[in-house]
Order: C-alpha cells, then sequence, then structure tokens
C-alpha cells in the first residue's frame, strides 16, 4: 500500500474539494466531462481505484483494502475537507469510507449502488471474455472488440471495456488487474458496511431509474446507514447515469454541493 494512487486534477486550489472514485473496470477518465464541467467552482480529484489503471496492483483486495487506500491518499494529498462522490464499486469503497473516516467529510454522494450483497456471478462472464484473450496474439484494438462480440454483444459496453487495454512496446496488455478482480469478486460484491456502521453527514444518493441496483426495496438500508440520506431518482437513465443523463445528474450534484459549500 506504500505507492500512490493514481489521479487527474481539475479546478482551482482553495476551492471546495470534492473526489470521485469510479466503478468496476473503469478509471479515472470516466469522470473527466463531469469535473471539467465544475471546475470553475471546485478543486476536483478524480482517482483510479486500486487494481485499476495506473494505480498499483496487488496480489489481493477487498472492500476494506480499497477504503484503507482510499483514506491514505486522502491523508497524504489533503487537509482539508472534502465531498466523496464514488459510482458503483466506487460507491461502495466512499460509503465504507464515510463510516470509517468521517470526521473531514464534508458529504457523501454514492451514484447507483446500495449498501447491500450483490450476486458475484453477475460481472464473472465479462472478466472471463476478457482474461479469455490472448494478448500476445492480438494485433490490433479492433481485433479484440470482434473476438469479444459473442460473450460481450453490447457494444457501448465493449467499448468501455477496452479503454483497459493498451499496447506498451508493442505488446498489448491490461490497465487493470483482471486476475486479481475476478478472484475477489465475492468480496468485492458484499455489502461494504457493518451493521453497526453509520454516516449522519449530509448524503445524496442518486439512482437511475433504468437500473436495478438501487430499487424502491432498499431505500430503508441505505437511511439506516445513512439517516440524512435524500434518494433522487433520475428516471431515464441506466446504472452510468453520470453519462446517460448527465444534465440531470449535475443539476442534482450542484444542488447538493452548493448546500454544502455556499458555491
Amino acid at each position: 500500500m506504500s505507492e500512490s494512487l493514481y489521479f487527474e486534477e481539475y479546478g482551482e486550489p482553495g476551492n471546495p474539494v470534492v473526489i470521485f472514485l469510479h466503478g468496476l473496470l473503469g478509471s479515472s477518465r470516466n469522470w473527466r466531462s463531469i469535473a471539467k464541467t465544475l471546475s470553475p467552482n471546485y478543486h476536483l480529484y478524480a482517482l483510479d481505484l486500486p487494481e485499476h489503471g495506473a494505480s498499483p496492483h496487488s496480489t489481493r483486495t477487498d472492500l476494506k483494502i480499497m477504503s484503507l487506500q482510499i483514506g491514505q491518499w486522502i491523508e497524504q494529498n489533503l487537509s482539508e475537507s472534502y465531498v466523496l462522490c464514488g459510482h458503483s464499486l466506487g460507491g461502495k469503497v466512499a460509503m465504507a469510507h464515510a463510516c470509517s473516516k468521517p470526521n473531514h467529510l464534508q458529504g457523501l454522494v454514492v451514484v447507483d449502488i446500495a449498501p447491500r450483497d450483490y450476486p458475484p456471478e453477475h460481472h464473472l462472464p465479462t472478466l472471463d471474455a476478457l482474461l479469455g484473450l490472448e494478448l500476445s496474439r492480438l494485433e490490433s484494438r479492433k481485433q479484440a472488440d470482434d473476438l469479444l462480440i459473442e460473450k460481450i454483444p453490447n457494444w457501448a459496453f465493449r467499448q468501455f471495456l477496452l479503454t483497459n487495454l493498451q499496447q506498451r512496446a508493442g505488446v498489448w496488455q491490461w490497465r487493470v488487474n483482471l486476475g486479481v478482480l475476478r478472484a475477489s469478486m465475492m468480496e468485492l460484491s458484499q455489502n461494504p458496511l457493518a451493521r453497526q456502521d453509520s454516516y449522519s453527514g449530509p448524503t445524496l444518493f442518486l439512482r437511475g431509474g433504468k437500473s436495478g441496483y438501487l430499487r424502491s426495496e432498499h431505500f430503508t438500508l441505505v437511511t439506516g446507514f445513512f439517516p440524512a440520506a435524500k434518494i433522487v431518482t433520475l428516471p431515464d437513465a441506466g446504472h452510468d447515469l453520470h453519462v446517460e443523463d448527465k444534465d440531470g445528474f449535475l443539476l442534482n450534484l450542484n444542488s447538493f454541493l452548493k448546500n454544502l459549500t455556499g458555491f
């Protein structure tokens, strides 16, 4: 855990701080559009989660380890209070951090995920399809895309996944630690919180109306752990609501941040 996490930075020091955490198989680049839009008024950081992107890769991980690494990065890089915003897996990590390290946390935003267990097998076919690519025989990104069509038919999802594929010195490699994530999926799919956990600070849960990750029957779970939580639905968006309904996402996020910071 000694290596620091990779991050992208936007806006000016001195402005209120917002930290963004991406979802499984994503990276800091997933927040670029949102961060650039907010940069006139805020000082923003988008992190690569552990085992993702340019952040350190290790031999094992789980939600507690990821939360500890996020906490270490914050201690090393920030002296002021901050707002933490996480999507999907990043939302789980953000929830765990809020309940364990609330002292300088000004507010929490959780994007389309609930404090509950999820079926680990949901992500296994995708991870297995990526691990099944023989990178040593790969000649182009287009070839990788073609080889994945049968197992991952959704074009947009394949393009998202292939942002993790990079070529260095003529050799294709993954930017994400696929093997460790595959081996850790049982732990990463679990509820990040223990029964006694709680965060009483300002909290916003945003969910996609077309997504099944955070459903109405989960609302009591949310308010049990986060008693000040406000839950907002973007009716026309799915799981990636910050992409699918960027305007609606920004409207609600800006309102939440303005109430906290006055900007």
